[in-house]
C-alpha cells in the first residue's frame, strides 16, 4: 500500500478531524501490520501521517495505486468504503489524528500460550471442577446458572453432541422413565460406546485437516483411494486411541515401530490438501517451484494450527506479524516435510494411492513383483527373437544416417538401432497384428524408453502409422521430452489432430514450437497405413512429411523465447514415448539425431517398413500364451493390495530460507526444527540440514507431543470444548496467538489440558468430563439481564442453542424417516454424475435417488470440491479443501428453500409418512408418533389439533414435511 500527499485540497463539508479518525481506524486494523514504524515492508510506515507522506521504497509518487488495483492489502482489498475514507484523508492533506501515532499490538514471549501449562486449585464448593471454574466467573457477575434441561432436552442434546444422531421414541422413554441416580452418567457412557460417536467425530476432525476426495484448482479429479482415512479416523476415536498416538501416526506413522498398515493410512493427512496438478507440470521451472512452494505453505499451515494453534505460514514471507514466530521457525518446520509428495502416476500426476503395507510387506510385494518382471522379460525376448528370426529385414537406405533409435513394434519395444528398448507396464503390452495396439477396454497404450544415452539436438521423428479407424480425438504418437520437470520443460512430437481439422503438427510443450502448417486434411480410410515424419533443423526450422513428401510450410517457432529455439534433450534425461490410441497405431518409429533432408526422408518412405505378422507355430504360440498368464498373475497381485492416498516420499532438496518468500531469491539452509517461541520446551530438533526423512518427521512427532508441549493438549481440549458448547475457551480453534485473544476461562482450559495428559490423552475421558458438568446439563432458559451483556451466552450463564451442522440434519431425516443405511466404512458413496469437459477439468451434477448405497449418513458422502450438495451447502457445509475449525452458521431464506424444495427433502418426507403409516393405523396415533420420531416428544394439544387439521387437508406426507423445517427439528436446545 502506498499513500502519498498531493497539493492539499479540502474535502466537501467534511471535518479534518473526523476524516482523519477514521482514516487511523483503517490503517490500524487493516495495514500497519506489515507497515508500521517497527516493521517496514517496501520501507513504508503508516503508524503516523507524516511517515505515511514520505511513502516507502516505491516514492510518494502513487497515491492509493495498490490500494485501489486491489494489490494490497494482499489478503483480502479493502471494501470500498475503506477505500474512500483513505481517499478523502489524502485529498485533505493527510490531518492529523489526535490520539498519536498508531502501535503495532502484537504478542510477546510472555504471551499465556507459550507458556508451561499452569494448573491452579479449582475453587472450592462444586463438585464438578468444571463448574467450580464456571460458577466462579458467573458469581463474580452476580448470574447463576439456568437449571438443569428437562430429560427428552437432555437426551437429545446429548445424542446429537455424541452420535450426530437423534434418540429413538424408546430410547426418549428409557431414559425418561430410568430413576437411578447414575442414569445420565449411563446414558453418556452407552453413546461414547456407540459406533456412532467415531462417525460423527471424525467429521468434527475431517473439516480441520481439510479431508477433501478431489484435488481441487481447475481439474478438480477424485482421489479415488482417499477414503481410508476417513475410516482411520473414525476408528480412532471409537477406539479412543490416545490423542498422542493419534498425532504422531499422521505426521509419522508410516516411519513408527511397530509398523502397521494403519499408520501408513493416517499420514494421508499431510497430503489430503488441494493439489495444483497443472501447475507442477508447467513447462516453466520457476512456476513449479512456486506452486510447490505454495503446496508447502499449506502443509505446514495444516500442521501448525491444527495441533498447535499457530499460524506459522504466516511467517513465510517475513517475521510473524502479532506472534514471536520469526521467518526461519517457518523454513525450519517446512524443512521436516520438504520430503513428502501427494501419490500420483502417469506425466498428468493423476492422483493414485500407496500400498496400505508396511515396510516389510512392501519390500516383499516389491520383491514378487520384480520377479514376475523377470519372467515376463525373459518371455517377451524369447518371442521377440524368434518374431526377429522370421522378419525379413530392411536396411536403412544408404544416403540415411544411421538411427539411434529403431521400435519395430511387432512383438515387443525393444530398440533394434542400439540399448533405448522401451517398456509398457506389463498389464498394458498389447503387440497384435504387427503393431502396437491399445489393450481390450483401454483407449491408448504408452511404451517409455530408457533415458537417452547422448544429447540430442538436432532431430527426426520417423513414424510408420496404421489407421484402425478415423481418429476422434487428438493424439502424439511418438514423442522426445526431457523427464525432469514433471512433464518437461520440453518436448517434441508427432501429434495428430482430431476434429474440424484432422490434420499432422508438431506436438510441444503448451503448444510453444506448435503452428498449423497448412496441411491437407488426413484422409487415409480405416485399414490403411502412411508414413509421417518431423525434422528439426539446427536453425530451429521444423519441417512435416506425410509419405515422404514435405506436408504444409515449413516454420520457425518465435526463436525470441526459450521455448521457441532447437530444443536440447539432455543425456540420462531425456526419453521417448511410443503412443498408440484413438484408431491410430504404431507400427515402427525411428529416432534420428539429424534433422534429414527431403530426399532422405523420401528414400526412407519407398523403403517400407520392416514389421510383419507374427510367425505361427506351437513354440511361439506356448511362448505367448505362458506370456498371458504370467501377465494376467501379475496385474492381479499388483492390485490386491488396498491403496490409500497416503504419503509419497522423495529425497529433498536442501531447505534454503526464501528472502521475502520469494523462490528467485534461496537464501541460507536451514535445518529441520519447531517453533522455538514455547517455554520449556526448545525448537531444536538436533538435525543436520541433510537429514533422511524418517529423521526428520520421527523427530518432530516427538516434540510435538511431548509433556512439555503446552499447546498440544491446550488446543485438543479447546476444539472439543468448542463442538460440545458452539463456541471455544478460546474462540479460535486455529489460533492461539495474539490474534486468538485471551480465554473466557483461562484456569479452567489450563485445569482441562493437564487431566487430560494425566488420563493418557484420553478423549472419552475429556468428553464425561465436560458432559457430566452441570454448565452442560442446564437449560437453555433465558436470562435477559445476563443477554444484555454476554448474548452468546460466552460465560455459560445457560446452555447456548446450536443449529445442527448440515451433516447432522440430512442423517436425522434419513433417521427418522427409517430409511438410513447403517452401513459402515468402505468406499464413499458417489451422488453425482461426473462430467468430463472439454479440456483436463471435470464436474460434477448432484443426483437423488432411493438407491440404499445412496442414503448412508453423510461422513460416507464422497467429499469432493465442486461437486457440492445444494442443501447442505445451503446448510454452511464447507468446501472440503480449506481447513474449517469453526463452521459458521447463518441463517438465510435459500435455507427454508432448500429444506422445502431440494428434491432429498421431499422424497425423504415421503419416505416418513410411508413409515408413520405402517407403524400406527389411528390418524391421531400416527400424527403421535410422527411427533415422537421427530422430535422426541408428544404434540401439545394445540399441536395435535393444527397437525390434524393439516393432514386431513394435504396429506401425511405434507405433516412430516414440515416436522422437519421446524426450528425445534433443526436446532437443539
Amino acid at each position: 500500500m502506498v499513500i502519498a500527499t498531493i497539493a492539499p485540497e479540502s474535502a466537501q463539508g467534511a471535518d479534518p478531524a473526523q476524516i482523519a479518525g477514521q482514516a487511523r481506524e483503517v490503517l490500524a486494523r487493516r495495514c500497519v501490520g506489515c507497515h508500521s514504524a517497527a516493521v517496514k515492508s517496501s520501507g513504508l510506515d503508516l503508524s503516523s501521517p507524516g511517515a505515511a507522506a514520505r511513502g516507502g521504497s516505491r516514492g510518494p509518487g502513487q497515491i492509493l495505486a495498490r490500494v485501489t488495483s486491489g494489490e494490497m492489502p494482499p489478503a483480502k482489498p479493502l471494501p470500498e468504503s475503506e477505500v474512500e475514507i483513505l481517499r478523502q484523508w489524502q485529498t485533505a492533506g493527510m490531518p492529523a489524528w489526535s490520539s498519536g501515532a498508531i502501535e503495532l499490538r502484537r504478542a510477546t514471549a510472555d504471551w499465556w500460550a507459550f507458556q508451561p501449562l499452569r494448573e491452579a486449585p479449582p475453587p472450592a464448593g462444586e463438585v464438578s471442577v468444571i463448574d467450580a471454574w464456571i460458577d466462579a466467573k458467573l458469581r463474580a457477575r452476580g448470574w447463576q446458572r439456568a437449571p438443569e434441561a428437562d430429560r427428552r432436552t437432555l437426551i437429545r442434546r446429548v445424542s446429537f453432541t455424541l452420535t450426530g444422531m437423534p434418540p429413538t421414541p424408546a430410547e426418549v422413554l428409557a431414559f425418561v422413565d430410568d430413576r437411578r441416580p447414575d442414569a445420565y452418567a449411563r446414558l453418556v457412557d452407552r453413546l461414547l460406546a456407540s459406533p456412532h460417536y467415531g462417525e460423527h467425530w471424525a467429521r468434527h476432525w475431517l473439516d480441520t485437516v481439510r479431508f477433501a476426495e478431489s484435488e481441487g484448482f481447475e481439474r478438480d479429479w477424485i482421489r479415488d483411494h482417499a477414503w481410508p482415512y476417513r475410516d482411520y479416523v473414525i476408528r480412532s476415536f471409537n477406539e479412543d486411541k490416545p490423542y498422542g498416538q493419534f498425532a504422531r501416526e499422521q505426521i509419522a506413522g508410516d516411519l513408527l515401530t511397530p509398523q502397521t498398515r494403519d499408520g501408513v493410512v493416517a499420514t494421508s493427512m499431510l497430503v489430503l490438501g488441494p493439489y495444483d496438478a497443472v501447475g507442477l507440470t508447467s513447462a516453466v521451472d520457476r512456476e513449479r517451484e512456486q506452486v510447490r512452494a505454495d503446496q508447502m505453505e499449506e502443509m505446514v499451515g495444516l500442521v501448525a494450527q491444527t495441533f498447535l494453534g499457530l499460524t506459522v505460514n504466516c511467517a513465510r514471507c517475513h517475521d510473524h506479524k502479532f506472534d514471536p514466530i520469526p521467518q526461519r521457525d517457518y523454513y525450519r518446520l517446512k524443512a521436516v516435510f520438504d520430503g513428502i509428495w501427494q501419490p500420483t502416476t502417469g506425466s498428468e500426476l493423476r492422483a493414485g494411492g500407496r500400498p496400505v503395507l508396511t515396510g516389510a510387506e512392501r519390500a516383499r510385494h516389491e520383491a514378487d513383483l520384480a520377479a514376475f518382471d523377470r519372467r515376463i522379460g525373459e518371455l517377451e525376448a524369447q518371442v521377440g527373437q524368434l518374431d526377429r528370426a522370421g522378419r525379413p529385414r530392411l536396411a536403412v537406405p544408404a544416403t540415411v544416417p544411421a538411427p539411434m533409435g529403431w521400435w519395430t513394434l511387432d512383438s515387443d519395444a525393444r530398440d533394434d538401432a542400439g540399448a533405448l528398448h522401451a517398456s509398457l507396464a506389463p498389464e498394458a503390452a498389447a503387440f497384435t497384428g504387427g503393431r502396437l495396439q491399445p489393450p481390450a477396454g483401454k483407449e491408448s497404450v504408452t511404451a517409455v524408453t530408457v533415458p537417452l544415452t547422448a544429447d540430442v539436438r538436432e532431430k527426426t521423428l520417423e513414424a510408420w502409422v496404421h489407421v484402425a479407424r478415423p481418429a476422434e480425438k487428438g493424439t502424439t504418437l511418438f514423442r522426445i521430452r526431457n523427464h525432469s520437470g514433471f512433464r518437461g520443460a520440453a518436448l517434441d512430437g508427432i501429434h495428430f489432430t482430431a476434429g474440424k481439422k484432422r490434420r499432422w503438427e508438431n506436438a510441444s510443450t503448451v503448444n510453444f514450437r506448435t503452428d498449423d502448417v497448412d496441411g491437407p486434411e488426413e484422409d487415409t480410410p480405416a485399414g490403411g497405413r502412411l508414413h509421417v515424419a518431423i525434422a528439426y533443423a539446427a536453425d530451429g526450422e521444423i519441417r512435416l512429411y506425410r509419405n515422404g513428401k514435405l506436408y504444409g510450410r515449413p516454420y520457425r517457432p518465435d526463436a525470441g523465447t526459450a521455448h521457441g529455439k532447437l530444443q536440447t534433450y539432455g543425456r540420462q534425461d531425456a526419453i521417448v514415448e511410443l503412443t498408440s490410441g484413438n484408431g491410430l497405431e504404431l507400427e515402427q518409429a525411428r529416432l534420428f539425431a539429424h534433422a534429414l533432408t527431403d530426399g532422405q526422408i523420401a528414400a526412407l518412405f519407398a523403403a517400407g517398413v520392416d514389421n510383419a505378422a507374427p510367425p505361427r507355430g506351437a513354440e511361439r504360440e506356448g511362448l505367448v500364451r505362458r506370456l498371458a498368464e504370467e501377465r494376467a498373475q501379475r496385474r492381479a497381485f499388483a492390485e490386491a493390495p488396498a491403496r490409500a492416498f497416503a504419503v509419497d516420499v522423495r529425497p529433498a532438496p536442501p531447505t534454503r530460507l526464501l528472502a521475502r518468500g520469494d523462490v528467485s531469491q534461496p537464501g541460507e539452509v536451514v535445518a529441520p526444527g519447531a517453533v522455538s517461541l514455547l517455554r520449556g520446551v526448545s525448537g531444536d530438533l538436533g538435525l543436520p540440514p541433510d537429514a533422511p526423512d524418517a529423521d526428520r518427521r520421527l523427530r518432530f512427532a516427538e516434540w510435538l507431543t511431548s509433556p512439555e508441549n503446552p499447546l498440544f493438549a491446550r488446543v485438543l481440549v479447546n476444539r472439543v470444548w468448542h463442538y460440545h458448547f458452539g463456541a471455544g475457551l478460546v474462540d479460535s480453534p486455529n489460533d492461539f496467538g495474539y490474534n486468538g485473544g485471551q480465554p473466557s476461562h483461562p484456569e479452567l482450559l489450563e485445569w482441562l489440558a493437564a487431566d487430560f495428559l494425566r488420563h493418557g490423552g484420553s478423549l472419552k475421558h475429556l468428553h464425561r468430563q465436560i458432559l457430566l458438568s452441570a454448565a452442560f446439563r442446564q437449560s437453555s432458559r433465558l436470562d435477559s439481564a445476563a443477554a444484555a451483556q454476554d448474548a452468546s451466552a460466552r460465560l455459560l450463564w445457560r446452555f447456548p442453542p446450536q443449529r445442527l451442522p448440515a451433516e447432522a440434519v440430512r442423517d436425522a431425516m434419513l433417521a427418522v424417516s427409517g430409511a438410513l443405511n447403517p452401513r459402515l466404512f468402505g468406499p464413499s458413496f458417489r451422488p453425482f454424475e461426473i462430467i468430463k469437459n472439454p479440456g483436463s477439468y471435470h464436474s460434477y451434477s448432484p443426483v437423488d435417488s432411493a438407491d440404499p448405497a445412496l442414503q448412508r449418513r453423510t461422513i460416507y458422502r464422497m467429499n469432493i470440491n465442486s461437486g457440492g450438495n445444494p442443501m447442505l451447502d445451503a446448510l454452511d457445509c464447507p468446501l472440503p479443501s480449506v481447513k474449517t475449525p469453526k463452521r459458521s452458521v447463518t441463517t438465510t431464506p435459500l435455507q427454508a428453500l432448500s429444506l422445502m424444495n431440494n428434491p432429498f427433502a421431499d422424497r425423504v418426507a415421503r419416505t416418513f409418512a410411508a413409515r408413520v403409516s405402517a407403524e400406527r393405523e389411528e390418524p391421531a396415533a400416527r400424527i403421535a408418533w410422527a411427533y415422537e420420531l421427530a422430535l422426541g416428544r408428544p404434540p401439545r394439544p394445540e399441536e395435535a389439533a393444527s397437525a390434524a387439521e393439516l393432514a386431513a387437508s394435504a396429506g401425511l406426507e405434507a405433516l412430516c414435511w414440515a416436522l422437519f423445517n421446524l426450528s425445534e427439528f433443526l436446532y437443539v436446545q
